[in-house]
């Protein structure tokens, strides 16, 4: 695995930030030595070095973090994803509960929905909400087809039978059957039947730079971007691990790589484990608040869109998915890190979806900005081998801990995910903390996200090729359906005119 691209495309979450610590470098030269080293500015980088800051802050010592970056500061993953906090509160309990049991589906849910109160508490503390644009609500799974609407019905409804209907999970979801009132709801033509249950949204690349700013404010961050981190030593018997940059070396107490898709280019063993799986969004002018609710839209297992919509002033609809045309470009999807291209064809794909998509749609098909400054872009999300992400300890690497792979479903994932890490890392410093309040109600780490020796050396059997093979069937397959045969999905092809005679 290499670094992630150096010019990516311009994400409107970016753009339209305008953050002052987009390129932000603390100090001039890398500090010599540090407690801890953050590498990845993203979601996972930034929140671990919140939670640590949260142990240690009445602690008579708190570490010193630095974070290395490689690009723009939070430029990868989080900065390009669909900004949805939407747990997956039912439609992967079939899934879950054939893998680990009916309870052990419902500890991922629980987890995942614990992520609702937890950005909440945590906005309200910090006062950031509104920066944030953090909004609560119900969001919308839509079923455009009968085969849609079985799997998502079916999800639910052995959730029901096997938790009850008194189960705290099962009592956030409702069921609306009739069409019309499904179109009512979430406002998407030709909708069948919809489930809703609670979620969030949040400017994503807002919420982790407002972190690193109170971070910087307290002190205790050494912030540094354009920064790539190429070697890691080992921890030395001083206890020391020097991690080598283009601009110089630094060491560190402990390293928490918090790099996501990009894991192996320092940690080789995960090369099998971790990879680059490349996707796509679009930023839409509309209305202020015309859209109500955030929400997918499902086809079949593979195809669907996804959306929400912005507050004042900005009101742009973030639209992610565009599977419809994806499933006929499936070597430019996986595996591919390639955020610095464009799909060809995909930005007028989402100017399609207002008219074709939305009720009382007003008309425009314009996007939010100009498709190459912000207005369409290419993201990287990651897919783990066994389909779980890797948090904790790294085995046989003293010092050195992980929180990746979270397989394009971080937001309900990772907050929560970094606070385990934390007493880890502190633990190995031999430094005094206390758990902060804001993380006492939540749960434990699902057991499925720790990482071992064991759940490492199995994963070493992982065949890549097979994964590959099994995904493009399923575009393939899914490519042959009606809705991804219609005008506006199917690949443009150039004609070639025969030459005259």
């Amino acid at each position: 695995m290499v670094l992630p691209k150096a010019e990516p495309t311009k994400s409107y979450w970016i753009e339209a930030a305008e953050s002052p610590l987009r390129d932000y470098r603390s100090t001039e030269q890398l500090p010599h030595e540090t407690d801890v080293v953050v590498i990845g500015s993203g979601y996972s980088g930034a929140s671990a070095a919140y939670w640590l800051h949260k142990h240690t802050q009445h602690s008579a010592k708190q570490p010193q973090v630095t974070i290395l970056e490689a690009r723009g500061i939070c430029s990868c993953a989080t900065g390009r994803n669909g900004g949805q906090l939407r747990p997956h509160a039912y439609s992967r309990y079939d899934k879950w509960s054939d893998a680990f049991g009916p309870e052990g589906a419902m500890e991922l849910i629980r987890h995942e929905m614990a992520h609702l109160p937890a950005f909440e508490e945590l906005a309200k503390e910090e006062g950031i909400a509104e920066e944030i644009c953090l909004k609560f609500g119900e969001t919308f799974d839509a079923a455009m087809t009968d085969e849609a609407w079985t799997r998502l019905k079916t999800a639910y409804d052995n959730m029901r039978r096997d938790q009850g209907a008194n189960s705290d999970v099962v009592r956030q979801c409702r069921v609306i059957e009739d069409a019309a009132s499904a179109e009512e709801f979430t406002q998407m033509k030709g909708v069948m039947a919809a489930i809703v249950h609670p979620a969030g949204q949040v400017w994503p690349y807002k919420f982790v730079h407002a972190l690193l700013r109170i971070l910087l404010e307290a002190g205790n961050l050494n912030l540094q971007a354009h920064t790539p981190a190429q070697q890691i030593s080992e921890r030395d018997a001083a206890g020391w691990i020097t991690v080598t940059t283009d601009r110089g070396s630094i060491r560190a107490k402990a390293v928490i790589h918090s790099t996501n898709a990009f894991a192996s280019h320092l940690l080789p063993e995960f090369g099998k484990l971790i990879g680059p799986e490349r996707c796509t969004l679009a930023a839409l002018k509309a209305p202020a608040s015309f859209i109500k609710h955030t929400g997918a839209q499902h086809w079949d297992g593979t195809v669907n869109n996804y959306h929400l919509q912005l507050p004042e002033p900005y009101n742009a609809i973030i639209l992610g998915g565009g599977r419809q045309l994806l499933v006929h470009k499936a070597d430019e999807c996986f595996p591919s890190d390639d955020d610095d291209k464009q799909f060809e064809g995909m930005a007028d794909f989402f100017r399609t979806w207002g008219t074709s998509d939305v009720k009382d749609w007003p008309g425009s098909a314009a996007l939010s900005l100009p498709e190459d400054e912000g207005g369409c872009w290419s993201g990287i999300e990651t897919f783990s081998a066994d389909g779980w992400p890797f948090v904790g300890s790294l085995p046989n690497r003293d010092g050195q801990f992980i929180a990746a792979g979270f397989v394009g479903h971080g937001m309900p994932r990772i907050l929560l995910s970094t606070a385990h890490i934390t007493p880890l890392v502190l633990d190995s410093l031999g430094m005094e903390y206390k758990q902060p309040t804001l993380t006492a109600p939540y749960p434990a780490l699902p057991r499925p996200f720790h990482v071992s020796a064991e759940r490492v050396e199995k994963l070493q059997a992982f065949d890549l090729a097979v994964k590959m093979e099994s995904f493009r069937a399923s575009c393939k397959e899914s490519a042959m359906k009606p809705f991804c045969l219609d005008e506006r999905s199917r690949p443009k092809i150039q004609r070639v005119d025969s030459p005259v005679e």
